[in-house]
């Protein structure tokens, strides 16, 4: 049985895991290569991720990354159909990484993001998810920004546990409380497990809400992101037909 203080340090070692992640997930962009990088053709809608097509991932397809990391072992990442729907499985076990599709798209011109995915397991464990030690989501966006001016910004839109629910926003600190880093929640909750739900999310709004006025900006990157390396538990979700869509 582990002491009090073991629980602690266990504890402490967690949260700063999460703030070092949280730190290099939003200094990483120009770690990775920006090649084919998606653009929209002048159509209405622009086809993010298509998983009716093999995405090979060793080596990785053009335009996608995949970034693991050192302390966790990766999501396991597969192509199914699930109920007549081509989709990516990605399954965790005390484990997280991130699928990048490179993207250069104005959020001015598509401001719509939308997608579908289901939760076949949620996150079962003892942790606020409202905290550093308890961050994980069976199914995230990790969304990267480039204004006008050239600076970047980032945000998630997650699947909630058992308190975040639709339209509720998450904020963790970094950096000794210096910074936040923003989390929207599209859905969420043990009780919308297991079924397929399809999202809009408007980004120029949710932009607009954090930072201000959204006109230049663009969309630089979209990765999907499972974790649960924080709370040492599992989880799989599916993802299918992610898209950005003219208002």
């Amino acid at each position: 049985m582990s002491t009090k203080g073991e629980q602690k340090t266990a504890i402490f070692g967690r949260i700063l895991a999460t703030l070092l992640c949280t730190a290099a997930l939003i200094g990483c962009s120009t770690d990775m290569p920006r090649t084919n990088v998606l653009t929209a053709n002048g159509g209405d809608t622009v086809t993010v991720m298509d998983f009716s097509e093999p995405l090979s991932l060793n080596p990785i397809s053009p335009g996608w990354y995949h970034r693991t990391f050192k302390r966790h072992g990766p999501m396991e990442i597969s192509q199914v159909e699930r109920d007549g729907k081509a989709a990516i499985r990605l399954k965790t076990q005390d484990s997280a990484s991130m699928l990048y599709r490179m993207v250069d798209i104005s959020i001015d011109d598509y401001p719509n993001l939308t997608w579908q995915w289901l939760i076949e397991q949620g996150i079962n464990a003892n942790f606020d998810e409202m905290t550093s030690e308890g961050d994980d989501h069976p199914a995230r966006f990790f969304l990267g920004f480039r204004d006008a001016e050239g600076e970047e910004r980032h945000l998630e839109i997650v699947w909630g546990n058992d308190v975040l629910k639709a339209g509720d926003w998450k904020h963790l600190s970094y950096f000794f409380g210096q910074k936040s880093f923003p989390h929207f929640v599209a859905n969420g909750g043990r009780k919308n497990e297991g079924k397929w739900f399809s999202e809009e999310v408007d980004l120029a709004e949710l932009y607009s809400e954090l930072w201000g006025d959204a006109k230049g900006v663009k969309l630089i990157e979209v990765a999907l992101f499972c974790d649960t390396d924080q709370t040492d538990a599992s989880s799989i979700a599916y993802f299918a037909d992610v898209q950005l869509q003219k208002r």
